[in-house]
């Protein structure tokens, strides 16, 4: 086509005919104008699908992660609510309930467990890396920010991050003062033969239960549990809803094809 308006273009300027050949000038240079319009909309539209096809694969990394982070976090949420249940039990013991010596170091053993939150985050460190507006939903963009800024650091504050609050710690050394370690192995003989795991029991009832600082720290711990748990269940419910949200996006951003 560039070539015919060319011959056109000479023909017209070899026979004299200025008017005629200015029009077929300016309608070369409209037929460049277009194509290069042409060529940058195609380039425009590439680069917009290659965009959408990170875009995919982003939330996809980033929902594969909550995903795992929410098993992980509601097996937390399971343990600190048992770990309660045990504490509440042993918190009777001392108040004067009956209980089988066995069940006495069980309860405050498992009472003095902890959970430790770590979030899995690859897929949102490489959202940060980037150019973040690559997620094209702007709501979406800003839950999944708040999820790792605001609600995550949330709740590691209450574990690792910070040792005033790890229960395993602050309950740690009432193992040494009040039990001892017996010959007693836990569980069936054979599948310990190796490496045995022998029972602890209570040295003195009535001193475990007139220890003060004992009852200060366990009610202590109640309360930095009940604040766990209180944030377990908020992170919980804050992931599903953001999962809800990636789902719902890529579905969208699949239609589009």
């Amino acid at each position: 086509m560039i070539n015919f308006f060319r011959r056109l273009r000479r023909k017209l300027a070899d026979d004299n005919k200025p008017l005629k050949y200015m029009r077929y000038a300016i309608g070369e240079i409209l037929l460049v104008v277009i194509g290069i319009l042409i060529a940058l909309q195609i380039n425009n539209w590439n680069e917009d699908r290659k965009s959408k096809v990170v875009e995919i694969e982003l939330l996809k990394t980033i929902r594969t992660d909550l995903d795992r982070t929410l098993i992980d976090l509601k097996n937390d949420y399971e343990s600190h609510l048992e770990s309660q249940k045990n504490g509440n039990k042993f918190k009777r013991f001392l108040l004067g309930e009956n209980m089988l010596e066995d069940s006495i170091f069980l309860h405050f053993s498992s009472l003095s467990q902890d959970r430790h939150f770590f979030p899995n985050s690859s897929g949102y460190e490489s959202f940060k890396s980037s150019d973040m507006n690559i997620i094209s939903n702007d709501s979406l963009r800003l839950e999944i920010t708040e999820l790792y800024e605001l609600t995550f650091p949330r709740i590691k504050e209450w574990d690792e991050s910070n040792p005033r609050w790890d229960i395993s710690m602050a309950l740690h050394p009432y193992y040494k003062k009040h039990f001892i370690l017996t010959d007693q192995i836990v569980g069936n003989q054979l599948n310990y033969s190796r490496y045995p795991e022998y029972k602890f029991k209570i040295k003195s009832i009535s001193e475990i239960r007139n220890d003060n600082e004992l009852q200060i720290d366990l009610q202590e711990t109640f309360q930095i549990r009940r604040r766990k748990i209180g944030l377990n269940f908020a992170g919980i419910d804050r992931i599903e809803l953001v999962l809800a949200h990636i789902n719902r996006e890529l579905g969208k951003l699949n239609t589009d094809d």
